[in-house]
């Protein structure tokens, strides 16, 4: 069944000729005309069978796909909260005419109304390439009313991108039963001065943030560094935003999203069990063994946790 729209309501008006609890696919089907999409969703020029992604930012849709969205509870007491940290410059008086100029890091925090996050679908795209054609597609679901929600999802995350799909069964067993291998990471090459490899990640990344909000971000990136970590990996596709240190002596892993307000998470798996894991699994599961909050103590807790005993 093929769907051309900006964005659908109802999914249950096109799964009526679907029959119940059989499994459905939303796909696309790739052709010159659209592949250039393919690298708006973050796949490379070439993508490999099976290569699956949490797919970029574009819009509404793919937006609280990787990120979530908060809901505002306008109708409870307002509260203190830290929203973001600035660069502060200011020349002091020094006598006789002459000013000296100082440089800090303000927190701001503002009264505003609780807000509750919403975890985000963390839906991946996979890419694949049978008999000839091209597709790209997202996760299989049973047609159950349960089940509405996320095919719904599925299907406006392809038309945000597409601006059509298709319906797919269960009788295109290969396409459905092909193995997966995500490719939401990749890890920065070896060397003695990370900082540049850090920078061009951040260029594009930051383009749009004001040279304010870039500063605090900078310094952020390098105080971690400071730390020296052994491995850099930088995210892809949904996880753009992110970058990990990965201190494998210590069994640690540092979680820094590039964007303003978010938190450092330290994990204490090893990088290969963390990397191999969906958005969806680690939000879910809570994986991580503490969480950071770029507050004026944020340096600190995090020297005191890469200075904790190496693990055995």
């Amino acid at each position: 069944m093929q769907i051309k729209k900006r964005r659908i309501r109802n999914v249950a008006n096109y799964l009526a000729k679907v029959p119940e609890n059989v499994e459905v696919r939303p796909i696309v089907r790739i052709s010159n005309d659209n592949r250039k999409t393919l690298a708006k969703i973050g796949f490379g020029t070439s993508p490999k069978h099976g290569e699956t992604i949490l797919p970029s930012l574009r819009g509404a849709v793919s937006r609280f796909n990787a990120e979530g969205r908060w809901s505002v509870h306008r109708d409870r007491p307002k509260e203190r909260r830290y929203i973001r940290t600035v660069r502060w410059r200011w020349k002091q008086w020094t006598g006789r005419g002459s000013y000296e100029e100082h440089e800090d890091f303000k927190d701001i925090f503002k009264d505003c109304y609780p807000r509750t996050l919403e975890d985000p679908p963390s839906t991946e795209l996979s890419y694949f390439s049978i008999g000839g054609s091209e597709y790209i597609a997202a996760p299989a679901a049973t047609n159950s009313e349960k089940n509405h929600a996320q095919l719904r999802h599925s299907i406006n995350l392809l038309l945000e991108f597409f601006r059509e799909c298709e319906l797919v069964q269960s009788d295109f067993s290969a396409f459905l039963s092909t193995k997966t291998t995500r490719k939401n990471w990749k890890m920065l090459p070896a060397g003695a001065h990370p900082w540049p490899r850090i920078e061009s990640h951040l260029e594009e990344i930051l383009k749009r943030v004001s040279g304010n909000t870039q500063s605090v971000i900078i310094d952020r990136q390098k105080t971690i560094l400071a730390h020296k970590p052994t491995e850099l990996f930088v995210g892809l596709g949904g996880f753009s935003d992110y970058i990990a240190y990965s201190f494998p002596d210590r069994k640690i892993v540092i979680l820094e999203c590039v964007r303003r307000g978010n938190a450092i998470y330290v994990f204490g798996n090893n990088w290969e069990q963390f990397s191999s894991l969906s958005k969806a699994e680690i939000i879910q599961n809570k994986f991580h063994i503490d969480r950071i909050v770029h507050t004026n103590s944020w340096k600190a807790r995090l020297t005191t946790i890469l200075n904790l005993p190496k693990a055995a």
